[in-house]
């Protein structure tokens, strides 16, 4: 698994178990950028529907 993918699974985790608005919206800003590349839209749906809409 690549380090960036590792490092941002690692934050998904950290703002769900704390609800962390900050650490989401890093998160969220870090990776607009790179919304093109692979993976990276899927990470942020998957940010989103974990942290901002849990089950």
């Amino acid at each position: 698994m690549p380090l960036a993918a590792r490092i941002g699974g690692q934050a998904v985790g950290i703002a769900a178990e704390t609800g962390s608005a900050r650490i989401i919206g890093q998160l969220d800003r870090m990776l607009a950028p790179a919304a093109a590349e692979d993976g990276v839209a899927e990470f942020r749906a998957a940010l989103d529907r974990i942290v901002l809409h849990p089950a």
